[in-house]
């Protein structure tokens, strides 16, 4: 006879202080007795989304107004939902005669067009949510493949310590 049992990580706080939602130990209503063999399984996680896609590490990236002078920018670190949602926090008013970010929803991809002698620098770790490889971008350039703005965190693995 199978059942289920759902061990919500907050529902033990009383017996459990230091219970986090990435581990934590659940005190059962009332003990549960198995005779003969089982076999336990996972069926179900739910994991909030509260990581950042864009964090310390990942960004960096540059523009050439086409004057020679490199500006080096930062992007404010946080969870960006969609591809659109990086590229506004990237560009500046005052870039937009001189370089534009697009997001084609149809391929996903990413497309970059800088006037003159305008660049883009795309740095490791930024690039990759875009969907290219870290160079300069100068002129118009779509990217290689397609643009995910969770593309740092393709797995989230889950264990189970079960106490004999």
């Amino acid at each position: 006879m199978p059942f289920y049992v759902t061990l919500p990580s907050d529902s033990s706080l009383h017996y459990f202080p230091n219970n986090k939602i990435s581990s934590f130990v659940t005190q059962l209503p009332a003990p549960i007795h198995l005779e003969g063999k089982w076999e336990v399984g996972l069926a179900e996680i739910i994991y909030p989304h509260t990581w950042y896609n864009v964090n310390e590490k990942n960004h960096l990236f540059g523009f050439d107004l086409g004057d020679g002078e490199l500006i080096t920018r930062k992007m404010p670190p946080g969870s960006y939902e969609t591809v659109p949602d990086i590229l506004k926090a990237m560009v500046l008013p005052s870039h937009d005669d001189k370089i534009g970010l697009k997001f084609k929803d149809k391929n996903k991809h990413v497309k970059i067009k800088t006037e003159k002698k305008s660049k883009v620098v795309l740095q490791e770790g930024l690039c990759n949510l875009l969907g290219f490889h870290p160079h300069v971008v100068e002129g118009v350039e779509e990217s290689s493949f397609v643009a995910d703005p969770q593309a740092a965190f393709p797995i989230l693995y889950s264990t189970c310590k079960c106490p004999l």
